[in-house]
């Protein structure tokens, strides 16, 4: 499993809301000044944020977007899956129709196994726990 820029921008964005944000709205221009982030890139990725329901915008002229949830809420398999979709290091995995071979295959116990361990570190790792700067 190769994480992309969208899953790493993703949890960067969240993990600025979280550290900047202080109750207080967000502009997405300020998280991409702050982060070296395209706008338009992050726009995309707080929309699939805000639609997993991990943000909220406020509107207005001192609006952007906060945090749905308290930082230690929220864990870092929650945003990739909202970016990424399953976390899973081969495609049979989340779904076994997707490889003929599923039904035989030798090593798809292998791949179910190291998913379910890299799931549950991502699950158990939260916004609270990068802000605190948490050594994994």
């Amino acid at each position: 499993m190769k994480l992309s820029t969208k899953g790493r921008y993703a949890v960067t964005a969240m993990f600025d809301l979280a550290s900047h944000g202080n109750g207080e709205p967000i502009t997405a221009a300020e998280i991409s000044n702050r982060q070296s982030i395209s706008l338009f890139y992050l726009e995309q990725l707080l929309l699939k944020l805000r639609r997993a329901g991990l943000i909220k915008t406020v509107r207005g002229p001192a609006g952007g977007y906060i945090l749905a949830a308290k930082p230690s809420k929220i864990s870092i398999g929650d945003i990739i899956r909202a970016t990424e979709g399953p976390i899973a290091l081969a495609d049979c995995v989340p779904i076994a129709s997707a490889c003929v071979k599923s039904g035989c295959c030798s090593t798809r116990s292998l791949w179910e196994k190291l998913s379910s361990k890299v799931s549950k570190v991502l699950d158990a790792t939260t916004l609270a726990d990068l802000c605190r700067g948490m050594k994994i």
